[in-house]
């Protein structure tokens, strides 16, 4: 990125780009930055617009590759489907970056119920038609866990690594079956579900494509992913509740037998970036390590059951 992008040069572009009545009635404020884009909230009387500028030279992850393209696909596409808010424009910044702005009508309450988000989740893994652009990602527990030890390869003198090693579940635990694949969100959570007037919609597709559905339980009751998204674990009835009004039992099943490995991935992958960020972004890092930890606690728990 050759220059900063400042709030007065973002709002003087956006005013070219958005269908806004009157400027002057207009708020824009930064929101948090995440470890791959910045973000911006545009307020006005009849809309808001989250405005995401992404940084470059994301795109090479051994797990979530940021791919701005993809998002914008998403957006398009499941807007339709009233699964996503609506993208309002796809450019580049006038930092040169990729510049993303969806915009939903202001919700009443801001507020998610689990069974809501179990929905929500449930009729995207349902979804027939394909959405355009997506990635084919990992699926199923004997892949995930081979995404995991690749991982954990890619870090040979991490001497955490070999206590993780000892936590990954058995191979021979799951056969192996034949995945139907479907749009997976990959890091659904209550961080990444937008409350709007028409009801609750998934936004951070940059990490989707098209895998096992169990991907996206497992993500929902990840303790590790809240942390990322800086929320606390869910409680115990919320994850009872979510798996009860999740649509396919099927997937809950399976989610069930299966979750230790999407778990034990994480914490490879949360491990993996605690490691090889430490020199180069210590906060991101001693968030990673956070979130190992709270993985880790949990395959103990699951270890016992």
């Amino acid at each position: 990125m050759s220059e900063q992008l400042s709030d007065t040069d973002l709002l003087a572009f956006l005013e070219n780009l958005l269908p806004v009545t009157d400027w002057s009635t207009a708020r824009l404020r930064p929101l948090p930055v995440n470890y791959t884009s910045r973000f911006w909230r545009l307020d006005t009387p009849e809309r808001i617009f989250v405005i995401k500028e992404f940084f470059p030279d994301n795109e090479d992850n051994p797990l979530y590759p940021t791919l701005p393209d993809q998002e914008a696909e998403a957006l398009n596409f499941l807007a339709r489907y009233d699964l996503a808010p609506e993208l309002e424009t796809y450019s580049q910044s006038p930092a040169g970056t990729p510049l993303l702005v969806y915009g939903y009508a202001p919700p009443v309450n801001d507020e998610i119920d689990v069974g809501e988000a179990a929905d929500l989740i449930g009729r995207i893994a349902a979804l027939k038609e394909p959405v355009p652009g997506h990635q084919t990602v990992p699926a199923g527990y004997h892949e995930v866990l081979e995404r995991g030890d690749a991982m954990l390869a890619a870090i040979p003198d991490s001497r955490k690594a070999v206590n993780l090693k000892r936590l990954r579940p058995q191979d021979d635990a799951i056969k192996r079956r034949a995945i139907q694949r479907t749009l997976v969100h990959r890091s659904f959570c209550l961080g990444t579900i937008q409350a709007t007037a028409d009801g609750a919609r998934l936004i951070d597709w940059q990490f989707a494509g098209y895998g096992d559905p169990v991907e996206d339980l497992a993500g929902f009751v990840s303790p590790g992913l809240l942390r990322l998204y800086g929320l606390h674990p869910l409680v115990a009835y919320a994850e009872d509740m979510f798996l009860k009004h999740y649509p396919n039992q099927e997937t809950a099943e399976r989610f069930v037998e299966e979750r230790s490995a999407y778990h034990w991935r994480l914490a490879a992958y949360c491990l993996f970036r605690h490691e090889t960020l430490g020199e180069i972004n210590a906060p991101a890092a001693r968030a990673y390590g956070r979130a190992l930890e709270e993985e880790v606690d949990l395959l103990l728990r699951l270890r016992v059951k």
